[in-house]
């Protein structure tokens, strides 16, 4: 239930759901109300006020701990507290001032109390704590139960800072490591160390003196040398937090020591970086030294805030050097924080794959505190480098959540409003410069560069790493997001990965996004359909090009069994966008969608130029290398979920359309290719039928006419070809028509205009059986050799199923009463007017 309310895709009304039962169970203050009432219902009249108040002060302690378990134990079995700190946020701060949603006033209701609530558990959690250390009995699971306890307490730091500060001096001792707990000691300091970050800007001046002056910057420093890469970046940024505090003055204890360790790191990376040039091949101690300093150094240049250096509007790039003579080192003007990208990029260039990456991660903490920086990574080509199939996949992994990492950076600075604050803070900025200026201007920075990057992100859809995929999608969901890419362009991409079969978190998401984007603009699937499905086949092609048996499959398909069922069930890979989206219930919708598939089979413009012998192979195969497309196309149109006989119905209108101008097109040019009759070219059964009919159709008398020499191999090759695309529509209609149980005057009478009828809603198909869309190669290798045997049949195949497709479309005559009911349909076909232009077929079937 907290992961649902935490997704930002989930209804509004399910999120409320979820929050009101979650106030109810832990932040309803009417409980203690409750409670007194009852117990003062079963207490005798002669009571005194005062134990009567007593019994219900206990009964609300009793409430607060109950639910302070609950919230612990919670933590404990989901392993994260990321979900609960979701919950807290929304019922503390998820009101908007804005909404004008009718709930309004009950989520404000909330709001006050639990705010009211918050300083009851608080208090709880850590009366459990200290009974928690009273009772502890050095075994594992406490290790365990500790690290639940202060995860719960950080969900209150995160959500409501303020509270934890009368218990700082019981959390602090935490960070000294020795919690007897060596599994958990990492978890326990890395927890309270993001306390004391989100805690610390709410110390007064005598508080942060008192704490400064003790054992806590040391424990921090401790930390960040003692531990791995999560926990000194957490304890970076407490110190951090402490030096950065607005009582904080210039060469506070906080600030020395952050300079101190952060020279000691970096003349430790610089005494490595000529010695070492593969870290792999170093002492473990050295690659372990590394890996800490590059982690440490990219906190403190990211946490860090130097007040007095402002990034001018173009960067030099010869500040960016590195400085071998480290007592020069210092915060001010950004001295520290250039020389660190310097030896930042040294890093970025050793053999070693995990140095790369921890090389990068550092450099995204000056790209965090520092937009300007990305334009100077920009023109150094360093963005561009480490995006490209040059980059091992470590480095392109890390590249694109570092760019997440920076998006969500610069959406949390805009719209905490703290570049405002800061701003309003500088007592030496005019009133003229804070209404003229624009403190957010640098946030769009980042962004614009990614967004000239965004043809390699498509690109790296096809990338065969699936964990890449997966982090890639997540990436242009914050794009998307934020509108910095066009969706447009992107949903083909999206559609794409739902061919991503063997990862379904990836096609997971791409499918929420996907949903997304189809909520916001309902036309974009209709318009990008036929994108996305040469996209998908793409990406199957390149990413899952064979099956287990290592042969080649490219298939739209998939074959899903049931449990229990003893059942297989065959699905395409875009039902669930079918289903999930809300083009289902819009029948313009779908017939658009539908007609854009469709479309892919229509002859293009440049299919009319006459084959020649001597032209460019390009030219040649190109209606070659469609073909595998259009059979992807038709099992797709073979096998949607259709809610409506009118939606096969549609399909086989325009199938008939397409064959009925084309085909016979194609039959009239197979005639005067063979010189047979151009009137009525398909009358029956010719001689290249009846060879087709043998095992060795090519070396049949009746198949010497190809061989005469006056007809061209690859004219009747291409125009086969040309056949094969018809011959899947004449397949796809009869695939149809069995499968829902269509009968040939049902066909006849169909127009496109029609309303539904209410009988031929909620259709279903007669059995699940696959469609057979299997056409032969008729050019066995990239220099189109023909292969003959394959074009004969291909060429009776044709010819026979366009007969029957002739006998079965022959027009119907229904006799009709020319009254009410003629009136009646001239009405509906009026009110469907808008439907007939949106789908309008180019020709009728005869």
């Amino acid at each position: 239930m907290l992961q649902r309310a935490a997704d930002r895709k989930e209804d509004d009304g399910v999120r409320d759901l979820i929050h009101e039962t979650f106030h109810i169970l832990w932040f309803n203050s009417k409980a203690f109300t409750m409670g007194t009432t009852n117990l003062q219902l079963i207490e005798p009249s002669n009571s005194t006020p005062g134990r009567k108040a007593s019994q219900a002060g206990t009964k609300a302690e009793l409430y607060c701990r109950e639910a302070s378990n609950q919230m612990v134990e919670v933590v404990k079995v989901s392993g994260s507290s990321e979900t609960l700190t979701s919950l807290v946020k929304g019922l503390l701060f998820g009101f908007n001032e804005g909404d004008k949603d009718k709930r309004v006033a009950e989520r404000k209701r909330r709001q006050e109390d639990a705010l009211n609530q918050c300083s009851s558990l608080v208090c709880s959690l850590i009366e459990l704590l200290l009974a928690f250390e009273e009772n502890r009995e050095q075994s594992e699971d406490d290790g365990k139960e500790l690290v639940a306890l202060l995860s719960t307490l950080s969900v209150f730091s995160e959500a409501y800072p303020e509270l934890l500060v009368p218990h700082i001096d019981t959390l602090v001792p935490y960070l000294k490591g020795d919690n007897c707990a060596k599994k958990y000691e990492l978890s326990i300091v890395s927890t309270l160390s993001n306390v004391v970050s989100h805690v610390c800007p709410h110390f007064s001046c005598s508080e942060l003196n008192r704490l400064t002056a003790g054992e806590l910057p040391s424990d921090l420093v401790n930390i960040a040398y003692k531990f791995p890469d999560r926990a000194v970046n957490a304890a970076v940024e407490a110190l951090c937090a402490l030096t950065n505090h607005p009582d904080a003055t210039k060469g506070s204890i906080q600030e020395k020591m952050l300079l101190k360790l952060s020279v000691q790191f970096y003349s430790y990376l610089l005494k490595t970086k000529d010695s070492c040039t593969d870290i792999m091949k170093a002492k473990k101690s050295v690659r372990d030294n590394v890996r800490r300093a590059l982690s440490a150094l990219g906190s403190v240049c990211r946490f860090y805030e130097c007040d007095d250096a402002i990034d001018r509007q173009n960067l030099d790039l010869n500040k960016f050097t590195i400085i071998s003579d480290v007592s020069k080192l210092e915060f001010a003007k950004n001295s520290l924080s250039n020389t660190c990208f310097a030896i930042f990029m040294e890093y970025l260039r050793n053999e070693d794959e995990a140095t790369r990456v921890l090389a990068l991660r550092a450099m995204n903490g000056i790209f965090i505190s520092r937009p300007r920086v990305v334009l100077a990574a920009e023109q150094m080509g360093i963005i561009s480098a480490i995006l490209s199939d040059n980059a091992s996949p470590g480095v392109q992994l890390e590249s694109l959540r570092c760019w997440r990492d920076i998006l969500l950076a610069e959406e949390k600075r805009i719209e905490s409003g703290v570049a405002k604050a800061k701003m309003a803070a500088k007592k030496n900025i005019t009133v003229s410069k804070k209404i003229s200026g624009d403190q957010d201007g640098d946030a769009c920075i980042s962004g614009s560069v990614l967004t000239n990057h965004a043809t390699r992100l498509y690109e790296m859809t096809l990338i065969s790493d699936d964990k890449i995929r997966y982090h890639l999608v997540d990436l242009l969901g914050h794009l998307l997001r934020q509108g910095l890419i066009n969706p447009m362009e992107t949903v083909p991409y999206l559609l794409a990965l739902q061919g991503d079969v063997k990862c379904p978190q990836t096609r997971s998401l791409a499918l929420k996004l996907i949903v997304s984007e189809g909520e916001k603009r309902p036309d974009m699937l209709r318009q990008r359909i036929a994108a996305g499905i040469k996209a998908a086949f793409n990406f199957q092609k390149e990413v899952y090009p064979r099956d287990e048996n290592g042969l080649p499959k490219v298939t739209a398909l998939i074959r899903n069994r049931i449990e229990g069922a003893g059942k297989v069930v065959t699905e395409t890979l875009f039902d669930s966008v079918w289903v999930e989206s809300s083009l289902c219930n819009k029948k313009a919708q779908r017939q658009g969608l539908y007609k854009q598939i469709i479309g892919l089979f229509e002859k293009e413009v440049s299919s009319d130029i006459t084959i020649l012998d001597n032209e460019p192979c390009d030219l040649k195969r190109h209606e070659v290398d469609k073909l595998p497309l259009l059979l992807f196309a038709s099992q797709i149109l073979a096998h949607l979920p259709y809610n409506s006989l009118s939606d096969p119905l549609f399909i086989i209108y325009h199938s008939s359309c397409i064959c009925a101008l084309d085909g016979n097109e194609i039959l009239v040019r197979f005639a005067e290719l063979l010189g047979n009759d151009i009137c009525d070219p398909n009358v029956e059964e010719d001689e290249l039928e009846q060879a087709a009919k043998l095992k060795d159709p090519k070396k049949s008398k009746q198949a010497a006419i190809l061989f005469n020499g006056n007809i061209s191999s690859q004219k009747f090759g291409h125009l086969c070809v040309e056949a094969s695309m018809i011959i899947l529509l004449l397949k796809l209609k009869n695939f149809l028509r069995k499968s829902y149980g269509i009968t040939e005057t049902r066909i006849s009478e169909y127009l496109p205009s029609e309303k539904d009828k209410l009988f031929e809603k909620g259709v279903s198909k007669l059995d699940d059986s696959l469609f057979d869309g299997a056409v032969e190669n008729i050019f066995e290798d990239s220099k189109l050799e023909i292969n003959w045997d394959a074009a004969i049949r291909t060429y009776a195949t044709f010819r026979v199923l366009m007969r029957e497709g002739s006998a079965d479309d022959a027009p119907i005559h229904v006799q009709q009463s020319p009254t009410k009911r003629g009136t009646k349909r001239n009405r509906d076909q009026l009110e469907n007017e808008s439907i007939e232009d949106f789908i309008s077929p180019k020709v009728s079937p005869p």
